[in-house]
């Protein structure tokens, strides 16, 4: 299942303790420990503005809130399903 994940730092001290939960992830080998149910398709994330989109090939919510769980008290989340790659970076260009 092909979805379009939007996030955005609740405010500016989640934005700062995000940067360095971010740095420690890469660290310690970030995307190599993203589950292989998690096809990570498109990333663009906007640090000035302390909000991203992602879009990602899955086959549950759970893997997804899996991968994402240490960062849920920090951001805001809208998941939303997608017709295809091509059609939500349009909406986005």
């Amino acid at each position: 299942m092909l979805l379009l994940i939007s996030y955005k730092f609740n405010d500016s001290n989640s934005q700062e303790k995000g940067s360095k939960m971010l740095k420690k992830w890469y660290d310690n080998g970030g995307p190599q420990n993203i589950p292989r149910s998690y096809d990570l398709k498109s990333r663009i994330f906007l640090p000035q503005y302390g909000n991203g989109y992602s879009v990602v090939d899955t086959d549950s919510l759970k893997t997804i809130w899996r991968k994402w769980q240490p960062w849920r008290g920090l951001l805001e989340f809208t998941i939303e399903l997608c017709a295809c790659l091509d059609q939500t970076v349009a909406l986005y260009c």
